[in-house]
């Protein structure tokens, strides 16, 4: 028997849906803050999954693994307790690294939440040669977490099920040597399951891609064969030919005006791009960086003291902190450099690991604490390298991850340097791999300042 969907957008809550719901709310192992355990809110992740399984039980349990992984990360990125995030003060928009436009106070006649993106300035060279790959993706995070709270507006508003429709322009638009190796490398299938499938699926639905030129649909193709079931439902082309697909259910004075092609309006050949009426909807455009504002390494002395660590094919290689009840020093830093796709977190865990100890692969991430996200670090855009801090607020035991898991061939190489010091970055003491603890004089900490870095 195939399962259909229980609710459509622009529909309340169907009593099967509501079943269900409640049936996955009282399986999590996850703890859900109130800000986010709402109905809507759970029953994306049914949706996700009922537009995978058909049967009721296959249903329940990927949305149960689905959103107990996501909590992972709303708690480890104190997401709830955040205040909302806007564009401008998102450094991917507010410095301009991607192109942007505001969501609009305007739906189509399912209920969906409007917005408009011009692709024509977009370009990822300026983000990958300035911004640290776990900065990127948390803000992002915050972009979605953005998106989320004026989607749960709209439906607390109207009690029915919303979305964001997001129509993106290709008009203009040129592919560059960074953006089709970010598409064949699998670094854009990486990210988009990461937010449209993992933690926020069905949030953005559906994203329509309109005036699209011939030879995209070369790595579309590629791009679609690596993503889950559904992409195609999700994901729309259309080519200049959309306008009378968007007016089915947009209303003309929801669609913006631009500048890029025209269409014939009481005789008169008027410049637009969407083919709508509406002159006030804005776009931002992103800005290309000089060289002078890419990152450079800040410190020689810190590229001398980095220690190689090898993490193979299906492999993971986990550096181990242990904080004692009377410890004085519980500030972690570090600093490192890889030569490929690798997975780097932090996780925490009560107990002390000497009392039972375990290998590296035999350690089960799952069963600890995020406290630092579990990220892909992209290796084909490795030019800024990975830094930062955290303080270690608990005694335990504390595991820095390296995860080469999803590789069948190839190793990587990591290039490392991890401290503990006093919060003031004083007397910082340097751990190495098999254990060894060092005195530093230069600590990583002070050095980069990192207790005043900012992403920008």
């Amino acid at each position: 028997m195939t399962k259909e969907i229980s609710t459509l957008f622009g529909q309340k809550l169907s009593s099967e849906s509501k079943k269900l719901v409640d049936e996955v709310r009282s399986k999590l192992k996850q703890p859900i803050h109130p800000k986010f355990d709402k109905d809507f809110n759970i029953y994306r992740f049914v949706l996700n999954a009922e537009r995978q399984y058909n049967k009721k039980k296959d249903i329940i349990e990927h949305a149960i693994k689905t959103l107990d992984h996501h909590l992972r990360y709303r708690q480890c990125l104190n997401l709830d307790e955040l205040p909302d995030i806007s564009m401008a003060d998102n450094p991917l928009f507010a410095g301009k690294y991607l192109p942007s436009s505001e969501i609009l106070n305007a739906t189509d006649s399912n209920g969906r939440v409007l917005c408009y993106f011009e692709a024509k300035t977009m370009s990822l060279e300026g983000a990958i040669h300035s911004l640290r790959s776990t900065a990127a993706c948390r803000f992002q995070f915050y972009h979605f977490e953005h998106t989320l709270r004026k989607i749960n507006e709209q439906e607390d508003k109207t009690g029915k099920l919303s979305s964001l429709r997001y129509i993106v322009d290709l008009n203009g638009y040129e592919i560059n040597p960074f953006m089709m190796l970010f598409v064949t490398s699998g670094d854009m299938s990486y990210y988009s399951t990461l937010f449209h499938y993992e933690n926020y699926p069905e949030l953005v639905h559906p994203m329509e891609i309109v005036n699209v030129p011939k030879w995209i649909h070369m790595p579309y193709r590629l791009f679609r064969s690596m993503m889950p079931p559904g992409f195609t439902e999700k994901f729309k082309l259309h080519d200049g030919h959309f306008i009378k697909e968007l007016e089915r259910e947009i209303d003309e004075e929801d669609i913006p005006v631009s500048l890029e092609l025209e269409r014939e309006i009481d005789e008169e050949d008027i410049p637009v791009s969407l083919g709508g009426i509406n002159q006030e909807i804005q776009f931002t455009a992103a800005e290309i960086k000089s060289e002078d504002e890419y990152w450079q390494p800040p410190s020689e002395t810190i590229l001398n003291q980095l220690e190689n660590l090898h993490i193979y094919a299906r492999k993971q290689k986990i550096i181990k902190i242990q904080i004692d009840e009377n410890s004085t020093k519980k500030t972690l830093s570090w600093y490192f450099k890889n030569d490929g796709d690798i997975y780097f977190g932090i996780f925490y865990d009560l107990k002390n690991d000497d009392e039972n100890y375990q290998k590296d692969d035999e350690i089960d991430m799952d069963t600890k604490i995020m406290i630092y996200p579990f990220f892909k670090i992209l290796g084909n855009f490795n030019l800024v390298h990975e830094f930062d801090f955290i303080d270690l607020k608990n005694y335990g035991t504390y595991y820095l991850c390296f995860c080469n898991k999803h590789c069948w061939l190839h190793r990587r190489n990591v290039e490392i340097l991890v401290e503990l010091s006093y919060s003031d970055g004083s007397e910082p003491e340097r751990i190495f791999y098999d254990g060894k603890i060092d005195k530093n004089t230069e600590g990583i900490l002070k050095t980069l300042k990192l207790r005043d870095f900012k992403d920008s």
